[in-house]
């Protein structure tokens, strides 16, 4: 029972910091992200259409692909991150910090989407998506997680280019690295794989 606790709090923790992290240093610098929360970007750039309900459907969807590939826990637990995140996505969508440096934004950003994602993933969920990519490539074909998803995220992220231009696709790029390293870190220790 306790284990469960542990567990459901840093679903909570992560799912909140993911969240942070995308309307306190993503949205507002106009940065890309990666996987089904880079998507749900780009339609809010394009049409500003909810991240949260965004994140939330297409999400759902490649829950109901994915669940062949994960156990009863990642599925209950992804499940948890997806509709926690979701909410703290709504919740803190009006959320700032008054900021011009754009690298520092990068940077604390990738700090907390690598804390956020890398605690539900240490704890046995994931954020679907494209974490459910890079779980199933972990599986088959023993890519190390962290660095399987900054793959996957880097092809939506690319695909942002159209939208925030060359530079702030760079930035994001520096912003993804970053979050990788403190995923890796967060998720393996001191001995990654």
């Amino acid at each position: 029972m306790k284990k469960l606790a542990n567990d459901l709090f840093y679903l909570v923790l992560g799912a909140f910091l993911f969240a942070l992290a995308v309307n306190v240093f993503v949205i507002p610098n106009e940065l890309g992200e990666g996987g089904v929360t880079g998507v749900s970007i780009i339609f809010y750039y394009l049409f500003q259409w909810s991240p949260s309900l965004v994140n939330l459907i297409v999400n759902a969807l490649l829950l109901i692909f994915g669940f062949r590939f994960l156990d009863k826990k990642m599925i209950i637990y992804t499940i948890i991150a997806v509709l926690l995140n979701s909410a703290f996505l709504h919740l803190t969508h009006d959320w700032n910090i008054h900021s011009n440096e754009l690298i520092v934004n990068a940077v604390f950003g990738g700090i907390l989407v690598g804390t956020g994602i890398g605690l539900i993933i240490r704890v046995g969920g994931s954020t679907a998506g494209t974490t459910i990519l890079a779980k199933i490539a972990n599986k088959y074909l023993h890519w190390n997680i962290s660095y399987a998803l900054l793959f996957f995220d880097l092809i939506v992220v690319f695909s942002s280019f159209f939208i925030i231009g060359a530079e702030k696709l760079m930035v994001t790029i520096i912003m993804l690295y970053v979050g990788t390293k403190v995923m890796d870190f967060i998720i393996e220790g001191l001995n990654p794989k």
